[in-house]
């Protein structure tokens, strides 16, 4: 009869000591993992909360694989190959599994206070692997539990709930699960800080493991149990087996023995329309227990084996023998009767030796069968062996193609850089051999350029001295390298630079400056129509030469009646040249050609000055554009208004006339020459 088949579930690498005691018990293991453990998505909060460890009041550890991702979080903080936990922080666990895994670590009683449930420190039980909250009671009224609810119970005696108030709780869990105990922590007073320190996710099992359930789901095959230790892993199996199997083999999954050791889970599993749920203690040695209570079940006691037949079975078959003979004493009279009877007695031998013979032949048939029976079993505890080395191999497999996608991906990252490091080598290569090129080519662009920067400034500015000098750079270039192919074009270059030397100096800056001083002068110039009376500083003046006059008369002693005299003819002279002065700034006569500069208001005022310095901006615009014809239509216009409105006996007036008439001098008209001899020799060169 075939051995039933158990289903563990847990996550791979976790279950190795329930497979092989499953296994020992002569059952049949099939590793299905509905979970996967992996690090936390972001490590740091976690590596936050453990850098300040000593701080908090107590630390929850909600599960093994909690403590494993932490110790070893804190180590990497700590720089240290073992972490050190700091004293006087207690730490509270969920049962057993997790007192071990920190006795592994070197953390526990004396110097550590470790609280868990009661009956965990035994080590008697399990918290059930990878679920966040360890499973909670048997069927039998005082197993442990190992849950939060029983944690929380063992708190209240272990520790004064009052004293965590206001204190920080680190609560280290995996993604996910149940907020319970954090709930009672934070209603206790104290300020739970949750981080994740595992990440759980749903595997994805090979198509070896789904043909394994899809065959123990047929008619007629081995019954399965399916061990499930989480609710998560329930809900994993569910969703799953809807996108894996038909609704037929559906049907008969949720058909198969469930063994469950906590209530939450077979809850969780009876929602999802499994039938046949059984509750185990909690644990290996609960689930051990309830696996071994299932598979007699199925199978029944144990049969004795079958006894050896007597002999009297063998002479009935002799008897029966006998009286099939065709010879019959029934017609033999008496006296005849004892030669038949002597043969008889003489052939008992034979039968008995084929008595015997069909003894040897029945006990080496049940001799073969036993050999067979035993190789059998040989072949099934090997299968079995194999089934769990293939099932370890398949995870390992799985680590080795992970760790190889990830290793592909690094490499596709390097060989990216790798191209990307090519193609720069291949520009830089191209920048090297655009370098190293033809010298002369080099030489031919310089020599264009510095030609078409000559030709722009002559067509833009007329600047003769920058093209000069640029022509110069470039026949110095060409003498530099000596070469005769270049003959031509420096002949041409000399030709050009001749001209730019025979043409005169043109200060049509010094016109430009000229120009805006007397556009700066035009707001002071006095008009015909605005006369005034003589400046105080006039008068003065005229008072000071005459006295002057008066005192530098001939040398030479004089009388005191010449001096009288002196005196009387200089007072009746002060006198009548200020009446005459005095006379002339009330009246004075002058000649204007044109009555309509005196008839101008302020406002045509105004407008006749912005005319004028508009007329002269023009002028400065035209000059440095070299449009001759206009320059000298807009300062003549200029000119022509200042001398027919504006005074031209003031100072100011004369002087902005005379630096009008300076500027028009300086802007002489200057041909420019070209340089159609060098570009034509340069374009010749380059198509050589």
């Amino acid at each position: 009869m075939p051995r039933p088949t158990v289903v563990v579930t847990r996550p791979a690498g976790q279950s190795r000591h329930l497979t092989e005691a499953l296994q020992a018990a002569g059952l049949d293991v099939l590793g299905f993992p509905l979970l996967a453990i992996g690090p936390a998505a972001d490590p740091a909060p976690l590596r936050a909360a453990l850098a300040r460890l000593a701080d908090f009041a107590l630390v929850v550890f909600v599960s093994p694989n909690a403590i494993s991702h932490a110790l070893d979080a804190l180590a990497e903080v700590q720089g240290a190959a073992v972490p050190q936990w700091p004293v006087g922080v207690p730490i509270a666990v969920v049962g057993p599994a997790s007192v071990a895994a920190l006795a592994q670590r070197g953390i526990g009683a004396p110097r550590e206070q470790v609280i868990a449930p009661a009956g965990a420190a035994d080590g008697g039980a399990d918290d059930n692997g990878p679920g966040e909250h360890a499973a909670q009671g048997g069927e039998a009224a005082d197993a442990p539990r190992f849950d939060s609810e029983a944690l929380w119970a063992q708190l209240g005696s272990a520790l004064d709930l009052a004293a965590l108030a206001g204190r920080e709780v680190l609560l280290v869990r995996g993604n996910g699960g149940r907020d319970w105990l954090a709930e009672r922590l934070r209603e206790a007073g104290a300020e739970v800080q949750a981080v994740e320190a595992y990440r759980r996710a749903v595997p994805e099992p090979g198509p070896l493991q789904w043909q394994a359930v899809r065959d123990g789901l047929r008619p007629g095959a081995p019954p399965q149990a399916w061990l499930l230790t989480s609710s998560e892993a329930v809900r994993n199996l569910d969703a799953l087996a809807r996108q894996h199997l038909s609704p037929q083999e559906l049907a008969c999954l949720h058909q198969v023995q469930c063994i469950a050791p906590h209530a939450r889970i077979a809850e969780q599993a009876g929602a999802l329309g499994f039938a046949r749920l059984l509750r185990a203690a909690p644990g290996d040695d609960g689930l051990l227990a309830a696996c071994r209570q299932w598979a007699e079940s199925y199978a029944g006691p144990p049969q004795p084996a079958p006894a050896a037949q007597p002999l009297s079975a063998t002479s009935i078959k002799v008897e029966r023998v006998t009286q099939d003979n065709p010879s019959s004493t029934a017609s033999v009279p008496g006296s005849a009767a004892a030669p038949p009877a002597a043969g008889s007695s003489r052939a008992n031998p034979w039968w008995l030796l084929l008595v015997v013979l069909l003894l040897a032949t029945g006990g080496g048939f049940w001799w073969l069968q036993q050999r067979i029976d035993h190789l059998t079993q040989e072949l099934a505890r090997r299968q079995q062996s194999n089934d769990a080395l293939v099932q370890e191999s398949r995870v390992l497999t799985r680590n080795a193609q992970d760790t190889v996608k990830d290793l592909q991906g690094k490499v596709g990252g390097l060989e990216g850089e790798v191209a990307e490091t090519r193609d720069k080598q291949a520009a830089l290569e191209q920048v090297y051999q655009d370098l190293m090129r033809n010298r002369d080519d080099w030489e031919i662009a310089e020599i264009q350029q510095l030609l078409t920067n000559a030709g722009q400034q002559l067509q833009f500015t007329g600047n003769v001295q920058v093209a000069l000098a640029a022509l110069q750079s470039a026949d110095a270039r060409l003498a530099r390298t000596d070469k005769p192919q270049y003959n031509l074009l420096r002949r041409a270059l000399a030709r050009d630079i001749a001209r730019m030397k025979a043409v005169p100096d043109t200060d049509l800056t010094g016109a430009a400056i000229k120009l805006d001083e007397a556009i700066n002068q035009v707001d002071a110039l006095p008009l015909l129509s605005s006369e005034r009376m003589l400046e105080r500083s006039e008068a003065d003046a005229r008072k000071a030469a005459r006295k002057a006059a008066k005192d530098g008369g001939p040398g030479g002693p004089a009388t005191p009646a010449q001096q009288a005299g002196h005196a009387i003819a200089g007072w009746f002279g002060g006198l009548w040249g200020d009446l005459r002065e005095e006379l002339a700034s009330v009246v004075r006569v002058r000649r204007v050609d044109d009555a309509e500069a005196l008839l101008l208001s302020g406002d045509q005022g105004w407008f006749l000055r912005e005319n004028v310095k508009l007329r002269l901006l023009n002028a400065r615009l035209a000059l440095l554009s070299r449009n001759e014809p206009v320059f000298r239509n807009d300062l003549a216009a200029a000119q022509a208004m200042i001398a027919r409105y504006f005074d031209g006996h003031a100072r100011r007036v004369q002087g902005v006339q005379t630096l009008l008439k300076q500027a028009q001098a300086g802007a002489v008209t200057v041909q420019l020459p070209t340089m159609a001899d060098s570009l034509g020799a340069l374009h010749a060169l380059k198509k050589e």
